[in-house]
């Protein structure tokens, strides 16, 4: 009984780990793509766009934030007391 409930724990902190990954991958992945327009938007018109450098400085931020979260949900693997 102790086995399969651990087994479900593991299962249930695998799933919160992949999520977690999912979306903190797709963040960083949505900075970077921000970034690279916003310089090439730079590069042909001369001007910053603050929307976009908004946008960009949100992503940052929650990337930063779900990155914490990762690493804080990793300590709490289950069966590594």
């Amino acid at each position: 009984m102790d086995k399969q409930v651990s087994q479900s724990a593991l299962n249930d902190w695998e799933h919160e780990r992949d999520k977690l990954k999912v979306l903190w991958v797709s963040s960083v992945l949505a900075f970077w793509f921000s970034f690279i327009f916003q310089m090439v938007l730079f590069f042909f018109n001369g001007q910053i766009n603050f929307i976009l450098v908004s946008i960009i400085g949100g992503m940052m931020v929650l990337g930063v934030a779900l990155k914490l979260k990762l690493q804080s949900h990793h300590r709490k693997k289950p069966g590594t007391d």
